[in-house]
């Protein structure tokens, strides 16, 4: 609208012309004024050219902007015309949200008075479903859908409606994201013996869309693969990494622990580890050198690994012991508080001979009190001469240095016992036998 004296006279001599013709001025904001011809005295420009003055022949002045004028035509009647659109394809879909829009070719008729994008589940959606309603007054609009259903086929059309009713654009259809459960690890679960429960950490690496988690933690039972319905631990509500606790454990059974979450879309879990409560902490530390020694360190390490285990299952004792090798010792000693030696013949180098080992080391046999429970030849101490004989029906003995059954003074005493079930509650047998005798009846520490 540049040339505005040419357009001046072609307006005014068309008024002549069509006095009563509607005059209708499209305006960029998607709003129309509609003049009858007749009621319109004369125009003109003025602040700079920058706006239309009508004057009317009731005396008012009506001020236009002429950069908002889109086109001006004239009609017998005040148009009785329905918005035309499009319906902009859709992108950015995800679980609940996508994005829209609508391009408007004809206003119609008449102002828009809202506009925007209808959609539902059902096919042709109307204003009657749900609606996103576009507030910016430019014919073409991107407008973000939300509160869709997940998972789900939805249908969409753009809509703009002015006086006369409401315009649809063509239907389309896309599928919104469906959830999907947590992704959870379970990273490690580790007993404490001292608090009786076990520390946990899992870890919640995706929320499968549901924009949060409801809970996490860890669930865990003495059958295998636990679920929430058996014992849990909650422990926050987001993604990332966390901690949880087990407690209430039973110091003779075996649990399966894992980290779980859960979303709307239901409970997901990480994999199983099994824990194994523990009364003890006997560690220890290897005195020689494994490069110098492959096959003794890699044989005594195995051994005393696995003497470790049945002394913190099933007995209190907490001391760190000092691994040795020594070829010539003839097959192993140990001494009050001292150290564990292992000779050379690799006969010795078992889990038995190790807890035989850790006995002397502990007090069996290598202290007074407890040599002095066995003057007669029988263990006069109540509570381990009970332990056996509630157990296998036998009476405890013992010397100066050693005592019997179950001393595992020699190897036989455990393999010939038969299967490996029978050998394990053997060797369990010996390490509470000795923790009764110097525990119970000779009131040695279980740890300095």
């Amino acid at each position: 609208m540049k040339k505005y004296l040419p357009i001046i006279i072609s307006i005014v001599f068309i008024l002549g012309i069509f006095a009563q013709k509607t005059m209708n001025i499209f305006h960029s904001d998607l709003t129309v004024s509609n003049i009858r011809a007749s009621s319109v005295d004369s125009l003109k420009f003025s602040n700079n050219d920058s706006l239309l003055d009508i004057y009317k022949t009731d005396k008012s002045i009506s001020s236009i902007e002429v950069s908002g004028i889109d086109s001006i035509t004239f009609s017998d009647t005040v148009p009785q015309n329905l918005p035309v659109l499009t319906t902009a394809s859709v992108s950015s879909v995800l679980y609940t949200t996508a994005l829209g829009g609508l391009n408007i070719l004809s206003v119609g008729g008449t102002s828009i008075i809202e506009k925007g994008i209808c959609w539902s589940t059902n096919q042709q959606p109307t204003i009657n479903d749900s609606k996103i309603v576009s507030t910016d007054g430019t014919s073409f609009s991107t407008l973000s859908i939300t509160g869709l259903p997940a998972g789900t086929v939805v249908y969409a059309r753009a809509y703009a409606t002015n006086l006369t009713g409401t315009g649809y654009g063509e239907q389309i259809s896309f599928t919104t994201l469906n959830y999907s459960l947590p992704l959870v690890e379970t990273i490690s679960a580790t007993y404490n013996y001292s608090t009786n429960k076990a520390i946990c950490v899992g870890k919640v690496t995706g929320n499968g869309g549901c924009g949060s988690i409801i809970e996490r933690g860890v669930c865990w039972s003495t059958s295998a693969n636990p679920t929430i319905n058996d014992s849990k631990y909650p422990s926050g509500n987001s993604t990332g990494q966390y901690y949880a606790f087990m407690s209430d454990l039973s110091l003779n059974s075996t649990y399966y622990v894992r980290a779980y979450a859960t979303n709307c879309a239901g409970t997901a879990y990480g994999s199983q580890i099994k824990v194994q409560p523990l009364m003890g902490n006997v560690t220890y530390t290897m005195g020689f050198d494994s490069a110098s020694y492959p096959q003794q360190y890699r044989l005594i390490k195995a051994a005393v690994d696995s003497a470790c285990y049945y002394y913190n299952r099933y007995t209190k004792f907490s001391h760190n012991i000092w691994i040795a090798y020594n070829s010539g010792v003839p097959t192993a000693e140990a001494s009050y508080h001292g150290q564990v030696a292992f000779g050379s013949n690799t006969t010795y180098m078992w889990v038995g001979t190790a807890m035989h080992e850790f006995a002397h080391y502990f007090g069996s046999g290598t202290t007074s009190i407890w040599q002095s429970k066995t003057s007669t030849g029988t263990w006069t101490g109540s509570v381990a001469a009970a332990l056996l004989m509630n157990a296998t029906g036998e009476t405890l003995k013992g010397d100066t240095q050693h005592f019997w059954p179950y001393g595992i003074n020699y190897k036989t005493e455990i393999t010939g016992l038969g299967n490996a079930t029978a050998q394990a509650n053997g060797l369990i047998l010996h390490a509470r036998l000795v923790e009764a005798m110097l525990v119970d009846d000779c009131k040695l520490p279980t740890s300095w």
